[in-house]
């Protein structure tokens, strides 16, 4: 079908192989179905290259999206591989909602923004217009806005996830925002963008009530912290760790974002610059390393934070994804 890897009415379900998609139209689209979209198990991986293109039926500009549900996305297992590099281009682009409950997810999108008659495509790595749910597997997107994007709630119960927005959030809940579990490593572009971010302007909040936290640039103003925050300042280009609860998280900082970094766990955490770090499993394209043991480096100085992204000043894409 034209402009489309592959495109299906009725559903798509991907329970094992290997299944390998590239298209290069305007607004081309890997995987395109008018219906659900399950993936099980397999290995995923597709790479559009189109810029975007206003569609004068629906009157609205519209990008090319790795994988695009008309109804709802569920992700249960498997490796998913997405690559957009034209302008308004998505990895993940659901009509519905989206639960991710497995699998590893790795999502880049490298193009501008698309602007055509007064409407825009936004570069998101992974977009949702209904509620967005995590409760497992892990979740990587590095994108030119906002990393991951909700237009309802969010919800992360559990899992990793990486949300690196370069100009933009790194995650954007239009509803609520529920943080319950999981370790998270957020990065937002800077002032006035933010880490984390809710629809406080909607009286909506970001409620963090645990979990393993890192967010270069702070959390949204009005926040509701259940669990104890941080904040400290922090050096590009360096390798962190940060203990606290039964676990450690290793995480490599980028080469800008925003200033200052957020740190939250179990219990009261320490951080330190600079170290070495044996074992653990490996996380994000080697972004990071949970579980390992970490040594050396100095200790970086913690302060109480209470929300809001006027902090402390502070310093690129991640490799192997």
């Amino acid at each position: 079908v034209a402009n489309n890897g592959i495109k299906a009415n009725d559903g798509v379900f991907i329970n094992g192989g290997i299944l390998n998609v590239e298209v290069s139209a305007a607004a081309a689209k890997g995987i395109n179905c008018e219906s659900n979209i399950v993936i099980n198990g397999g290995r995923t991986t597709v790479i559009t290259t189109g810029n975007g293109t206003y569609d004068t039926d629906d009157k609205e500009a519209k990008g090319s999206a790795g994988i695009k549900a008309d109804s709802t996305l569920t992700v249960n297992g498997g490796e998913i591989r997405l690559k957009s590099t034209g302008s308004g281009g998505k990895g993940i682009n659901v009509d519905m909602t989206a639960s991710i409950t497995g699998g590893n997810i790795y999502v880049v999108t490298e193009g501008g923004q698309y602007s055509s008659n007064n409407d825009t495509s936004s570069p998101k790595g992974i977009k949702v217009d209904g509620a967005l749910t995590i409760s497992g597997g892990e979740v990587a997107s590095y994108a030119y806005d906002d990393a991951i994007n909700s237009k309802s709630h969010m919800t992360i119960s559990g899992g990793y996830v990486y949300a690196h927005g370069k100009n933009n959030d790194g995650l954007d809940a239009n509803g609520n925002c529920y943080i319950k579990g999981g370790v998270i490593y957020a990065i937002c572009s800077g002032s006035p963008e933010v880490a984390i971010d809710a629809n406080t302007e909607g009286g909506c909040k970001l409620y963090l009530q645990g979990g393993t936290l890192v967010a270069i640039g702070g959390l949204e103003s009005g926040s509701q912290l259940s669990q104890a925050c941080y904040q400290a300042s922090w050096s590009a280009g360096t390798l962190y760790s940060l203990s606290g609860g039964t676990s450690t998280l290793a995480f490599k900082t980028p080469s800008s974002g925003g200033s200052g970094v957020v740190v939250s766990t179990a219990s009261t955490p320490t951080l330190t610059s600079g170290v070495s770090v044996s074992g653990g499993t490996s996380l994000f394209g080697g972004t990071a390393t949970w579980g390992g043991t970490a040594s050396g480096g100095s200790s970086v100085n913690l302060s109480s934070y209470t929300g809001g992204n006027g902090m402390m000043g502070g310093g690129g894409r991640p490799g192997g994804w």
